[in-house]
Order: structure tokens, then sequence, then C-alpha cells
């Protein structure tokens, strides 16, 4: 495959496009690169399974001091690099063609589902990382995401309870917090019932009506389609809600998880400490 070729990625299920993924997958990979630009001003980044490559080139031109995507797929990484300009390499979560210590980030959204032996995987995060370096990452909840919601998807191998990812992040990082996207679930007396899925309100008569018209005026993602600017200028968007502050009222924000707010979500993230 020649770089002076045109290449225009498919749409598929695996990965998001931005062109085309529907309305959820968009957002909720929007918010969470957005979250992750707040931790990679002047650091070495790897954004693992980067796709696409809008992710990556976010985070380089959130203040990177260089931003490396790896992706299984030489196809998807040609196309990053040619789209973006990005520094994309083939390779596998579970052998990162990284040296140890040489990244001061690592950037994995929904990714460690995806891999047979997520462990390995981690055990990799933990070998390239410099000393004190940082691992964003995000997978879905299975309690939640499978067994409650019913969600099927083929491509996950590795779907993790919050117990089990908890355990498998402390067995390896220090300094462990975990974040909520998409909440299914929350505490009768928690402000995040008021977009949870399951909320105790959705059983009083025009709520769900109102609190769409108070979204649509004060957090337009949580239920706007994405116009075809948005689509084409993800990047953009993704810097945007970066330095935004409206997320009380949005699903698809991520939020410090609380304890005593008792919430259960679709989308478990972390940061953790090497």
């Amino acid at each position: 495959m020649k770089e002076s070729e045109p290449l225009v990625l498919e749409p598929t299920d695996e990965r998001m496009v931005p062109e085309s993924a529907d309305r959820d997958t968009f957002w909720e990979h929007v918010y969470r690169y957005a979250f992750a630009c707040r931790f990679v001003a002047g650091k070495r980044v790897l954004d693992i399974a980067c796709g696409e490559g809008y992710g990556a080139a976010a985070l380089q031109k959130a203040g990177a001091a260089q931003v490396i995507g790896v992706d299984v797929s030489e196809v998807t990484c040609f196309h990053a690099r040619k789209k973006y300009g990005l520094d994309a390499r083939p390779g596998t979560a579970e052998e990162i063609p990284l040296a140890d210590k040489s990244v001061d980030v690592i950037v994995s959204f929904e990714t460690i589902e995806h891999v047979s032996n997520p462990g390995r995987f981690l055990d990799q995060c933990a070998r390239v990382l410099a000393p004190g370096g940082r691992l964003v990452i995000s997978t879905p909840d299975r309690e939640i995401y499978t067994n409650r919601l019913g969600a099927r998807n083929r491509h996950h191998c590795s779907e993790m309870t919050e117990d089990e990812f908890t355990a498998s992040l402390h067995a390896r990082f220090q300094d462990v917090h975990f974040y909520t996207q998409r909440p299914e679930s929350a505490a009768s007396w928690s402000p995040r019932t008021l977009v949870c899925e399951n909320s105790r309100w959705r059983h009083i008569r025009g709520f769900r009506r109102l609190r769409e018209a108070i979204q649509n005026r004060i957090s337009p993602e949580a239920v706007r389609e994405p116009t075809e600017q948005q689509r084409a200028c993800a990047v953009d968007v993704i810097l945007g809600v970066a330095r935004s502050r409206r997320s009380l009222l949005n699903q698809h924000a991520v939020r410090p998880r609380r304890r005593w707010h008792r919430e259960k979500s679709v989308y478990i993230l972390a940061t953790a400490v090497r």
C-alpha cells in the first residue's frame, strides 16, 4: 500500500468512525478523549487501539509532546497517518511495539474487553510506562452492559465486572481513581439519577420530555445527533468539550465515581499511576 493512495475507512461496529457512528457512540468517545486531554500536556502519549485516529489527533492538539498511535490494523494505521499526520504503528495490545519506560501516558478506551488476555495487556502497559506514568482506561461493566442491558458485542471476549476491573488495576498500579459514564442507576438522592437510564423519575408523567428540553438547552450533546460539521471536525469537538463544564445532565460526561451515589454505569473509566 502506497502512502499516496486515497483511503476511505469503512464503517465498522468494532471502532468509532466519526462520519458514520451512531449518536451515542460518537458522543461517548468524544467525551472520553476530552477527559484524557486533562493528562497529556507536555507528555509522551500512547493511544493504544487508536483506530481512525481522531482521538490521538485531539491528544496531540491538546498539547502532548508526542503521540504514538498503535492499532492492530495496518489499513487503519495508514488512514490515521494520511488523515491526521499521526505516528501510527501496527501492533497488538498484548505485544505493544514500544520500548520499556518509553511513554508518560497511555490512553486505552474500550480496548481491554477486546483482548483475549487482559492481564497480559495491563502488564504491557506497565512495561512501557515510565515511572510515575499514567494509564487512562475505560471498559464496559459486564454486570450492566451485558447482564442488565442485554448488549451483545461479538468483538468482546474479556468483559469484566467493576470488581474484576478494579482488582486488575490495583494489582499492577497505584493511585487508582475511578469514573463513570452513562449511568444506568444511582441512589435516589443523587443528582445523577436525573440522567440514569433506569431513573426512579421515569415513571413521573412528563419527566422525560422536561429532561430532554432542559438537556437540549444546556447540554445539547446529551440528546442531539452530531451535525455533519461536528462529524467532520471531531478533533475540534473533543477539544471544545474538554473546555466545557456542562456535565450534570449529560449522560456521556465522565464524572468521578462517588460511592455514596451508589452509581452503576454502563462504562467504567479509571486513571492509574505506574
